[in-house]
């Protein structure tokens, strides 16, 4: 009996669902061109709100389309869920790890101020909607995440995060958990590169040959893992990520690492690591 391959969610699908009704009737269906007549349409638009909503997804959708974002695919869900539930107790060490080995760009979206940038796509199993986000370090050392689902387009700046852990409201806790997790999950690749592997996974998403050359498959660390018997599903440990920067780390300093904490009150720690440097240096480079 043949097993049923997973699904993933798609990342930007009501665009590029366009783009391909827009070329069935066309000799020519280059994405330029259908970029360039887009957001020509777009910049018509007379609601400012629908107007910057449909340039984000245009812009989101042409840089996918010039292979400049990255494709996560999620070998679990827990991972993916696991990730957005895991405290920033090391933001600004880890967002200055993160200005070290990204991306400088300068963009007329943000007024040509320079800024480091990562651009994720992510494809998450058995889910339906899908999720494409540019993650910003800008040059006050704060963090804004532009984004794009199936749901509609947003963003979230460092200071709404620190306003959101407050509140108990489910858009507060949306906010918290989708900032943690844009956070987290670049923490994660740089801590563990061993868990990002080249690729796409064995899937029926009839798009995955699209961004095949631009996707990793994310496995689970074992070292993120509590042992629980009888049950398939993994169970995380409590803990956070966080960036060595103290001169007593001699070989270690500046690596990112995940402080688990093993007992009742919190108090034992552990420290885990990637056990392959080589693939930290390649991740870094």
């Amino acid at each position: 009996m043949t097993k049923n391959k997973v699904t993933y969610s798609i990342p930007l699908r009501q665009m590029w669902d366009m783009y391909r009704k827009w070329g069935a009737t066309r000799k020519d269906k280059s994405g330029d061109v259908f970029y360039t007549e887009s957001r020509r349409f777009a910049l018509s638009r007379p609601n400012r709100l629908i107007r910057q909503a449909e340039i984000l997804s245009l812009n989101f959708w042409y840089a996918d389309f010039k292979h400049k974002f990255r494709h996560i695919w999620f070998e679990q869900k827990e991972l993916y869920d696991f990730l957005g539930e895991i405290p920033l107790k090391d933001l600004a060490n880890i967002k200055q790890y993160l200005r070290e080995n990204g991306d400088k760009e300068h963009t007329q979206d943000l007024d040509q101020i320079p800024y480091i940038k990562y651009s994720i796509a992510l494809h998450i199993p058995f889910e339906e909607i899908g999720l494409a986000y540019s993650f910003a370090l800008m040059p006050d050392e704060t963090v804004a995440l532009f984004f794009v689902s199936d749901d509609g387009v947003g963003q979230i700046h460092e200071l709404q995060y620190e306003e959101a852990k407050k509140g108990t409201d489910e858009s507060s806790i949306g906010v918290v958990r989708n900032f943690r997790l844009a956070v987290n999950l670049l923490a994660y690749m740089a801590c563990f590169p061993e868990c990002v592997k080249d690729g796409v996974p064995d899937t029926n998403n009839a798009t995955s040959y699209r961004v095949k050359d631009d996707s990793v498959i994310l496995v689970t660390s074992d070292k993120v893992k509590e042992t629980a018997k009888g049950t398939k599903r993994p169970h995380f440990r409590k803990g956070y990520f966080k960036r060595l920067t103290s001169e007593f780390y001699t070989h270690m300093r500046g690596q990112i690492i995940f402080v688990s904490e093993t007992s009742v009150n919190s108090q034992s720690k552990t420290v885990e690591m990637s056990d392959d440097d080589k693939k930290l240096n390649d991740f870094k480079n």
